[in-house]
C-alpha cells in the first residue's frame, strides 16, 4: 500500500518539465515558419491609409491619423471598411474594390494601382482593426484581444493572458478557427520544437484558443517537497496506527 501510495504521490507532482514550451536541449538554428498568408473575409475590417507627396485631397483613406483614438478603439466600424458579403470593399472615389481572398499585401498593391491616378507616387498600408483573438481554459487572465501586428503565434497569444497556469497542458493547446464560415478544431503541441515550423502555429482573426487543464490537476502538488511531506505524514500515521 505504501508502494502505491509513493507512486501516486510522486506522479501527481508538477514539475519543471510540465511548464515547458518547445522541449529541446540543442540550439534550433535556421527554423523558417512555415506561415500561410492570411486570405481576407467577409466581415474582416479594413483600414487604408495612403501616403502621398501631393496634397491630401482625398484624405479620407487617413482619419484615423486625427480621429480621437479612444473613440476609434470603442466603435472602429466608423474609421475602417467593411468587406461585405459579396467580398467587396465599397472605398470612396475608388469604388468597389474585390477583397475576399486575397492577403493583405496583395490587396495593398490592387489598391495602389487604383491610388495611381490619384495621388504621387502612393504607399498604401492597411490594417485588419477588428483582428480579435479569444483565451480561454488554464491561463491566467483569460479573456478576448485585440491585436495590431497580423503576424501573430499562439505563444505571444498567450503572453497576453499572462500565460498559462502550472495545470495548462502545453501538449494540447485547442485552436477554434472558423474558415469561410466553417468551422475548424484542431490541436497545437507546443513541447515540441516542430511546432515553429507548423502553419497552425501562426494564428488568424477571430481564432478561439483553449487551454485544457492537465488530468493530474485535481490531485497534483505543486512541488517535490509538498509530495515528500505528504508521504512521511502518511507514513508516520501508518506505523502509529500498525503501533497502536
Amino acid at each position: 500500500m505504501l508502494i502505491v501510495l509513493a507512486l501516486l504521490l510522486t506522479s501527481s507532482c508538477i514539475t519543471n518539465r510540465d511548464l515547458e514550451y518547445i522541449r529541446s536541449n540543442k540550439e534550433i538554428n535556421k527554423v523558417k515558419a512555415n506561415k500561410q498568408d492570411y486570405r481576407l473575409q467577409v466581415g474582416d475590417l479594413i483600414s487604408v491609409q495612403i501616403s502621398t507627396t501631393t496634397e491630401q485631397q482625398h484624405d479620407f483613406f487617413n482619419k484615423e491619423n486625427t480621429s480621437n483614438s479612444q473613440l476609434m478603439m470603442q466603435n472602429p466600424y466608423l474609421y475602417g471598411y467593411l468587406i461585405k458579403e459579396d467580398g467587396n470593399l465599397d472605398l470612396p472615389s475608388f469604388g468597389i474594390v474585390k477583397a475576399e481572398g486575397f492577403s493583405l499585401r496583395e490587396l495593398e498593391n490592387v489598391i495602389k494601382q487604383i491610388a495611381v491616378s490619384y495621388f504621387e507616387q502612393p504607399i498604401v498600408k492597411l490594417n485588419i482593426i477588428n483582428f480579435e483573438i479569444s483565451i480561454l481554459g488554464e491561463v491566467n487572465s483569460p479573456g478576448t484581444f485585440k491585436i495590431v501586428d497580423p503576424n501573430v503565434n499562439i505563444l505571444y497569444a498567450l503572453s497576453l493572458s499572462g500565460d498559462m497556469t502550472q495545470f495548462g497542458n502545453r501538449k494540447k493547446v485547442k485552436v477554434i478557427r472558423n474558415d469561410n464560415e466553417v468551422n475548424r478544431v484542431f490541436y497545437v503541441d507546443l513541447t515540441k520544437k516542430g511546432v515553429l515550423n507548423n502553419a497552425d502555429f501562426m494564428l488568424q482573426p477571430h481564432d478561439i484558443i483553449y487551454v485544457a487543464p492537465l488530468q493530474k490537476k485535481f490531485y497534483a502538488f505543486n512541488n517535490i517537497t509538498n509530495a515528500v511531506s505528504m508521504l512521511i505524514s502518511t507514513v508516520t500515521l501508518f506505523l502509529l496506527i500498525n503501533k497502536n
